[in-house]
């Protein structure tokens, strides 16, 4: 046996094998871990800009909104633009998250996580435009859909204060599920 391990051709074969289906296997794995990182990467990246425009931009407004103003008018057209324009921005990004994270998370809870975060970003956008009258019971409403949808614990009574920490908190949790959970590149 020793003898045959040492002849040329049996040493050819054992070589052409290494290199027709060892090496490529392992170049295969280490591309698709380095696309991994990348979509991974590229994603937290995209969240974290979208969430945070959005994010600054609703608390730009509610800053505004309880800074008191000398005019009659509660808001002018050029900010409501603004605000507009940042919720329209936020629509249209979050889906696209949201697609992407069904084509490369199908199998995780990620997907469905990021649609109940989005559904809960807009809440927060929406309490800015309510009256002052019914705003604790959109609060609690919106402190009660976080809750239950994204599995944080919040007081029915919860803050303006508390409810934006809760959100960058779930934040931070779908952005660590992303980085701990496997790419499907299928």
């Amino acid at each position: 046996m020793d003898t045959l391990l040492r002849h040329p051709f049996i040493l050819l074969v054992m070589g052409a094998l290494l290199s027709g289906l060892i090496i490529p296997f392992i170049t295969k794995n280490w591309q698709d871990r380095q696309k991994s990182l990348e979509i991974r990467t590229t994603l937290v990246s995209e969240i974290s800009n979208a969430v945070m425009e959005f994010f600054m931009s609703i608390q730009f407004v509610h800053i505004r909104k309880e800074t008191p103003r000398t005019s009659l008018t509660s808001v002018p057209s050029h900010e409501q633009a603004e605000f507009d324009q940042a919720y329209k921005a936020w629509e249209v990004k979050s889906a696209v998250i949201g697609t992407k994270l069904q084509a490369y998370f199908p199998k995780s809870d990620i997907p469905k996580t990021w649609t109940a975060f989005a559904d809960v970003m807009t809440g927060f956008y929406a309490l800015e435009g309510i009256v002052e009258s019914q705003l604790p019971s959109n609060m609690t409403a919106l402190a009660n859909q976080i809750s239950a949808t994204l599995f944080y614990d919040l007081p029915e009574s919860a803050t303006y204060m508390q409810l934006r920490e809760a959100l960058l908190k779930c934040k931070s949790h779908i952005i660590r599920a992303i980085l701990q959970t496997k790419v499907s590149l299928s």
